[in-house]
């Protein structure tokens, strides 16, 4: 993708949550830029950074340029939170959201995922995918790819989502859909991702996958043990109790709409 085939017209928000990301985050907005400054004319970098422990907040001040917006948030809320936010406060026709240790290649992927979104309006997002070497002890550890397997299997098992992968942080929106279907998910975790594609595919819209392969630049994950035994049982109780009342609430908001103004009963 050139200059000259990307719009000037269009704006491209790049929304990157941060926690305790003063090792990654320098060379992650080196690596947006460095693409996005030759090929995309009009783009804007959003950094929601939760309260970290280390010097993040510095760092990214210290490393940002003039397209870019920081956002910090009182406490530690969570992932989901800082997604949500920057989800809402992005102006852009498309929203890429990006983890801050960039997982993947940007300048090898992100043309194929925006062409993917573009030619065709029933697909809201595309994701990169990489469950191959997510499941991957060698590549990711024990515990990472142990977690990613299990909620692969209970995500087929449970919710039989058409999509492989809804956890690597790299994904690329249709702002629109973004914004309207992330405004019904109360989750601050790391379950945003998947509650906000469970919306996405209940609304009627598909979702794309692109594999990719990750580039690993974190020495330690900041995911802590404990934050992956409570997002496993959040993810049990949204499968077993929360998510038929959300879509049920989701399908009766629609066939109010449908009747009184004559929307289509797939939108949210």
């Amino acid at each position: 993708m050139s200059a000259e085939k990307f719009p000037i017209g269009e704006l491209i928000s790049v929304i990157i949550p941060c926690y305790n990301e003063a090792q990654n985050i320098e060379q992650t907005l080196k690596e947006i830029y460095k693409y996005f400054d030759k090929f995309v004319p009009n783009y804007e970098v959003i950094v929601v950074v939760e309260k970290s422990t280390d010097n993040t907040l510095e760092v990214i001040n210290s490393s940002k340029n003039q397209k870019t917006i920081v956002l910090e948030n009182e406490r530690k809320f969570g992932k989901g939170y800082s997604l949500r936010r920057g989800i809402y406060f992005a102006k852009g026709q498309y929203i890429l959201t990006c983890d801050a240790d960039l997982p993947v290649d940007i300048k090898k992927y992100f043309p194929s995922m925006l062409e993917l979104l573009r030619k065709d309006e029933k697909v809201a997002a595309v994701f990169a995918t990489a469950l191959a070497i997510k499941t991957c002890r060698r590549e990711r550890g024990f515990v990472r790819s142990v977690v990613s397997l299990i909620f692969f299997v209970l995500r087929q098992l449970f919710l039989q989502f058409p999509v492989s992968d809804t956890q690597l942080g790299f994904k690329l929106f249709r702002a629109d859909v973004a914004k309207k279907c992330c405004q019904k998910v109360n989750e601050n975790g790391f379950l945003f991702d998947l509650i906000l594609t469970d919306l996405m595919l209940n609304a009627g819209y598909q979702i794309e996958e692109i594999n990719v392969k990750v580039v690993e630049r974190k020495i330690k994950s900041s995911v802590s043990v404990g934050e992956i035994i409570k997002t496993t049982c959040k993810f049990c109780k949204y499968i077993l109790f929360t998510r038929s009342k959300l879509l049920r609430k989701c399908t009766d908001k629609v066939m109010i709409n449908d009747k009184s103004k004559g929307v289509k009963a797939s939108s949210i």
